[in-house]
């Protein structure tokens, strides 16, 4: 990966500004289209699969990760999150994509254990927070990102979010507005290789298990993608299910078991649910969030 060039991190509050009088913009609605005349780039239809059992039908219709698309992933710790997801992006380099991991929780020693686990994550190009904390974190991911990626996980969202409020002294909805513009930028190819990035952004959740952010992180987000652990009187187990996808089916569900050195992937079977399942979006209190 090129160096990455950045300013180091800023100080001092900006002042508040009171008494200000809103003044409406003027908006130019020139892109307004008829959905006939839609120009996409072929690319963006493509889909990046990962060879993966059924987990690629799981994903998407097409089979696979698709171009342009953002997937959120949500659990509690320990279910499983960052091995399965970097398993997918394994999966999707192998065949030919470029692809990267943006570690914001793990350093490089507990990585390494990880690798040692699971010897097909060795080949993914990692990029550790931990490693630039003398720079603005906005900047180190603007500018690795600009480099220009098929697919990117990042783990998790809530610490690049905080890494950014806190250098650049912003609140919490412009730090996700940010991220937001970052994916969408980058979605669109809007970067030095003109590459349609896919994301797959891991989140956590409060004590409840339920998912925080705004409605503006809710609605970039193609897919939410669950995995839970099934209780012991329903049988134990981890599984995972998407309550929203744009690209395939929801509510089904497809179990999965993390061994010592392996992923193992369960058939896809449709779900049942009640409504104290369904997924619900928490748009208060988002300093609840736990590890």
């Amino acid at each position: 990966m090129k160096n990455i060039e950045t300013t180091k991190r800023g100080k001092g509050r900006p002042k508040k500004v009171q008494n200000v009088t809103y003044v409406p913009s003027v908006i130019n609605f020139d892109q307004v289209t008829k959905l006939n005349s839609l120009d996409i780039d072929p690319k963006m239809l493509e889909s990046m699969p990962s060879g993966l059992g059924n987990m690629d039908k799981f994903i998407s219709h097409e089979g696979g990760v698709p171009c342009a698309s953002n997937i959120m992933a949500i659990g509690d710790p320990g279910v499983g999150k960052t091995t399965v997801l970097l398993d997918v992006l394994s999966g999707i380099q192998n065949r030919g994509r470029r692809v990267l991991f943006i570690s914001g929780e793990m350093g490089r020693k507990q990585m390494y254990k990880y690798t040692n686990r699971f010897p097909q994550f060795g080949n993914v190009q990692t990029l550790f927070m931990s490693d630039y904390l003398e720079y603005n974190t906005k900047d180190v991911v603007e500018q690795i990102l600009n480099q220009g990626w098929d697919c990117v996980l990042i783990d998790s969202i809530a610490e690049i979010i905080d890494g950014v409020r806190d250098d650049n002294n912003w609140d919490r909805k412009m730090a996700e507005s940010w991220l937001v513009d970052m994916c969408v930028k980058n979605n669109k190819g809007e970067n030095d290789r003109n590459i349609f990035t896919s994301f797959l952004l891991i989140q956590q959740v409060t004590k409840s298990g339920v998912f925080v952010g705004s409605n503006k992180l809710k609605h970039l987000t193609d897919a939410m993608l669950e995995m839970r652990r099934r209780s012991e009187k329903d049988g134990g187990g981890t599984y995972m299910m998407f309550s929203k996808n744009r690209n395939g089916e929801s509510g089904m569900e497809m179990g999965y078991d993390l061994g010592a050195n392996s992923i193992i992937y369960g058939s896809i079977s449709e779900r049942f649910e009640d409504e104290d399942d369904e997924v619900e979006f928490e748009l208060t209190n988002p300093d609840m969030l736990r590890n």
